[in-house]
């Protein structure tokens, strides 16, 4: 072992040179402080079987695993040298589907090849899917991380320990199931679901459930309709949309039956565009700038902070639109769920930042590897990098269009604590009813009276003025219970003789004759 390159809460992650033949693995070690515990360190090295039984090119090899004379368990994986897709991620940023298709239909190759196993990944996001070069091309993928993944068996029954209601995953990409804890269901649908997430990332520059807390972004999950692509950067595709939306479908049902119909629907979607599906070449330093700066909303839940200014690149950048249609027409738009009804700021508008005095194009990154471990609780990576510029310095083309807010509807999100109350949203000349949670258009700046109605509830209503995108929430109160009656001291003793007066006066009913209450006489 030649050095230590990362840390976590569960082991430490070296570096490792073949003594004989100098090729470098990466090691990474279980913290001795676990050896002795038998789930963790059957975790610890589900991985390693996870991998060995899928055995696919883009998912990252695992080559040995063992035990150490002093009890360490550790495993050796391939040390890779590239960087994570989040390295392409800036916020309301976009990376075009000429360069993020190429990318998902390998990661759909690699899930498809995992699920036919009868493996779920469970905590797919952009950390965990790797970029290397591979035979001249660059964006080689290589899925890592298999550490929380579910087995399950031909008959779709889980194999692995997770206990219903133990939450797994990373909060911002995990489905609906994951987050409600509901272990049993979880299937391959739930990684599709996870990989809508990083479409809409990709194609928005944000995540479609922002929050300032988990449990935030868990009823954005569970209750909030996504808000379309189109309405936060009008640049994505019409024929797109419709495939982010559907992975990110609430049901399971209603999102595709496996990766490997997604990835048919993504290669259709790129034919349609006209859209190349083969991999750039290594000395193709122009995929990594092809990024479109997109208008700046305010965020989606209350509580979270409002992004500053966006910046884009000097004039001498190309302008340009990769997923335009023919004969440039300009795509429909309307807005989408932003900030809830507490934040009034107005949507920043993108400005172009001053021109470089020496204009030039800088790498995106500039790493020599980057390795694909263990390393931070059930995940993590280590990057190392040959210089540590920032990522904002990478120039970018700057948008074409802007929409004119003041032409626009304002999209709403409504929704209710607890769920399925009954909603209905008035404004001038506009009405709709529903049950919560429920999304409506209506028109920039309208006064939209919301009046919510749940049995055993208190009615609740409020106003909402629609100068922005928004979350309505509305939590409910019981109807309180009215007090037992209390008895006056005294009337028991005096109730006593009225049951027999009343007894009394009752006829009299012959020996051997039933009454109607079935009482034998």
């Amino acid at each position: 072992m030649e050095k230590l390159l990362g840390k976590g809460g569960m082991g430490c992650v070296y570096m490792g040179v073949h003594p004989g033949i100098g090729s470098r693995v990466a090691i990474k070690f279980l913290h001795p402080q676990f050896s002795h515990d038998e789930k963790i360190v059957d975790r610890f090295f589900n991985e390693a079987r996870a991998v060995n039984v899928i055995g696919h090119d883009n998912i990252l090899k695992i080559l040995d695993l063992n035990v150490t004379e002093d009890h360490r368990h550790y495993f050796v994986m391939e040390f890779l040298h590239g960087r994570p897709l989040q390295a392409l991620l800036r916020h309301n940023v976009s990376v075009p589907l000429d360069v993020a298709g190429p990318i998902l239909l390998q990661v759909c190759d690699a899930l498809e090849a995992a699920h036919k196993r009868g493996i779920v990944h469970r905590d797919l996001k952009p950390d965990n899917v790797y970029l290397i070069t591979m035979k001249g091309k660059k964006n080689f993928v290589k899925v890592v991380d298999f550490g929380i993944a579910r087995m399950t068996d031909d008959a779709g029954i889980s194999t692995g320990k997770t206990q219903t209601g133990m939450v797994m995953g990373t909060p911002a990409y995990m489905s609906p199931e994951q987050g409600s804890g509901a272990s049993n269901k979880i299937d391959g649908r739930s990684d599709i679901y996870s990989l809508g997430v990083m479409m809409f990332q990709l194609a928005t520059g944000r995540l479609p459930f922002p929050g300032s807390n988990f449990g935030e972004v868990l009823i954005g999950h569970l209750q909030v309709p996504p808000p379309p692509p189109r309405s936060l950067n009008p640049l994505v595709p019409e024929a797109y949309e419709p495939l982010i939306l559907k992975c990110l479908q609430k049901k399971q049902e209603d999102r595709y039956a496996s990766m490997k119909e997604l990835k048919h629907a993504i290669e259709a979607c790129m034919d349609q565009l006209r859209i190349s599906k083969e991999l750039p070449h290594s000395d193709d330093t122009d995929t990594d700038t092809q990024l479109h700066p997109v208008e700046v909303r305010p965020p989606s839940f209350p509580g979270a902070r409002t992004p500053g200014r966006a910046t884009g690149p000097g004039s001498k950048n190309r302008i340009s639109n990769p997923n335009a249609r023919p004969g440039g027409a300009r795509p429909a738009t309307r807005p989408a769920p932003g900030a809830t009804a507490r934040i009034s700021q107005p949507p920043t508008r993108l400005t172009p930042a001053p021109q470089p005095q020496q204009p030039g194009r800088a790498p995106l990154f500039a790493g020599i590897g980057v390795l694909a471990a263990l390393a931070l609780g059930v995940g993590g990576f280590v990057v190392l990098r040959r210089s540590d510029a920032p990522l904002a310095s990478a120039p970018v083309r700057a948008q074409t269009e802007i929409v004119r807010q003041e032409e626009t509807p304002v999209f709403l999100s409504v929704v209710s604590e607890p769920l399925d109350a009954q909603v209905v949203a008035t404004w001038k000349d506009g009405e709709k009813r529903g049950a919560a949670p429920l999304s409506l258009e209506v028109p920039r700046n309208a006064k939209v009276h919301f009046e919510f109605r749940k049995s055993g509830f208190i009615d609740y209503a409020m106003d909402v003025i629609a100068d922005q995108p928004q979350t309505v929430q509305a939590a409910l109160k019981a109807v309180p219970r009215p007090p037992p009656p209390v008895a006056e001291e005294g009337s028991e003793r005096r109730s006593q003789p009225e049951k027999r007066r009343k007894r009394d006066r009752a006829p009299k009913v012959p020996d051997g004759v039933v009454d109607v209450l079935g009482d034998l006489k």
